[in-house]
């Protein structure tokens, strides 16, 4: 990958998790002291596969051709048993998804795509 370009990675584990709640729960339990859970993120239902491809769309208006946007879903993917990311969302340390930009591991538990322009953008503006 020429320096140009700008790799954005997410590694998600679907099955770990509902989309009807953040904390995977699948509304089997009371949230009473587990923080907030915004049950009303109008993203909810919305796969996160999709959102990847919404994230690509908005990074290549943002930034044409000099993004690639790539979701894997670690249970899935053929890679997924030798990917240091699935160890890491099965053991729960962190939480489903993990943005990975250039290989540097970068935002876990959620897709903030303003977040993630942010920092391409701070990328591709280094000499």
């Amino acid at each position: 990958m020429n320096s140009d370009m700008v790799q954005v990675v997410i590694y998600d584990a679907p099955a770990a998790k509902s989309s009807s709640c953040a904390c995977g729960c699948g509304g089997h339990h009371d949230h009473g002291d587990h923080g907030h859970h915004d049950h009303g993120d109008p993203l909810a239902g919305v796969s996160l596969e999709m959102q990847a491809r919404a994230l690509a769309l908005t990074l290549d208006a943002a930034f044409p051709g000099r993004v690639q946007v790539e979701y894997i879903n670690v249970l899935a993917d053929p890679r997924g048993p030798s990917l240091p990311q699935t160890a890491l969302l099965g053991s729960l340390a962190y939480p489903s998804p993990l943005v990975y930009i250039n290989g540097e591991g970068r935002f876990a538990g959620a897709l903030l795509p303003e977040r993630i322009r942010e920092e391409v953008g701070k990328i591709l503006a280094a000499p």
